[in-house]
């Protein structure tokens, strides 16, 4: 009982810690769905090569959004016709940094580090979105994502490109863009960050506290190994991974096992990888995950190796950038009433089809 009602605990924890920034991220998945045009973004995002990709990762890096608000964002685009490889690139950049997590990564821990994260995310972005156009792009079919069946193009998503061209007004912009965010692609996505959602709650549960300053200290690849791994269970937005750093420093671990978790914990969890693979595909997946491993590594040793001076003199104080407990649950109540009802319209169209 005791187990259970932990359990509990860190899945509304998880939850309730993701709700806003979920709710913001289809929220501006429907923008850009009602304010793109399939032409622009094939133009900028559609391409193969390199200049994509670039664009993909320079538009993604500033951007104040997390792992799991990119996701909507990157469904989007992908079915508004960028290449599996811009996609791949967005998601890799975006939720490393933004320009709150640049500040509070500054503060709390110096300039030094926070200028690493940001070249860490443009070349992770570049290597993965480049590994992805190289060895995992395949042909577009304008309209359908790859990860969606055939049979289902009509319940996609995307079946409201047609609609938008349309609206004009005030009242049909706010309509269409909560009807795409909010309903049409929490429908693709919802069901898959549920899933994630309940693995990283059972595993950040299981995962004892002071596992890395018991048996990991001194041994700098091993720590850099076990951070990687931890990161899959643990949601964590870029600016919320600063405290969690600086704590595992103070815990006996390298300051570059600290930059690969600022690197890793927002990219690399249970959520993210079930979502980038509905959306981009398994192999381009792995790819993008490969690269943004690859990369934190190569910085967290460069970090060793050269000293770079690390200030946890602020290491208790907690920037707070996701509101209240009470807007924290009241966007929990929401998107919960939101992937219910995604559930529901899919078990419902699958007894239809049976």
């Amino acid at each position: 009982m005791k187990f259970i009602t932990e359990y509990i605990s860190n899945f509304r924890y998880v939850f309730s810690a993701m709700a806003p920034w979920l709710l913001m991220g289809y929220f501006l998945a429907g923008v850009i769905a009602f304010f793109l045009k399939p032409e622009q973004v094939k133009k900028h995002l559609g391409g193969r090569g390199m200049m994509p990709v670039l664009k993909a990762v320079l538009i993604g890096i500033p951007l104040p959004v997390c792992s799991c608000g990119v996701i909507p964002i990157a469904a989007a685009l992908r079915n508004e016709g960028a290449e599996k490889s811009s996609c791949g690139a967005f998601f890799i950049s975006t939720p490393q940094t933004g320009i709150d997590s640049v500040i509070v990564t500054a503060s709390m821990m110096g300039w030094p580090l926070a200028v690493i994260r940001i070249v860490v995310a443009l070349f992770s972005g570049l290597t993965g979105g480049m590994l992805i156009s190289l060895l995992a792009s395949e042909p577009y079919r304008s309209g359908v994502p790859s990860s969606v069946p055939e049979k289902e193009k009509k319940s996609c998503c995307c079946c409201c490109k047609g609609e938008k061209k349309d609206k004009k007004s005030i009242k049909d912009a706010v309509i269409f863009i909560f009807s795409y965010g909010f309903l049409r692609m929490m429908k693709s996505t919802g069901p898959s960050l549920l899933l994630g959602m309940f693995i990283a709650a059972l595993v950040q549960q299981l995962l004892p506290a002071d596992f890395g300053a018991k048996y990991l200290c001194g041994n700098m690849f091993l720590e850099f190994a076990v951070v990687l791994i931890f990161s899959i269970p643990l949601y964590i937005c870029s600016s919320a991974s600063v405290p969690v750093a600086l704590t595992l420093i103070l815990k006996g671990f390298s300051p570059g096992a600290a930059l690969v978790f600022l690197v890793a914990g927002p990219t690399i969890h249970s959520v993210s990888i079930t979502s980038m693979r509905q959306i981009i595909g398994a192999k381009a997946a792995i790819l993008a995950i490969t690269a943004i491993a690859l990369w934190a590594v190569i910085a967290g040793t460069a970090v060793n190796y050269f000293n770079v001076a690390v200030n946890i003199d602020q290491i208790y104080s907690v920037v707070n950038h996701h509101g209240n407990m009470a807007v924290k649950n009241i966007c929990a109540v929401i998107l919960a009433l939101l992937i219910c009802r995604a559930i529901a319209v899919k078990l419902r169209e699958k007894l239809k089809k049976s």
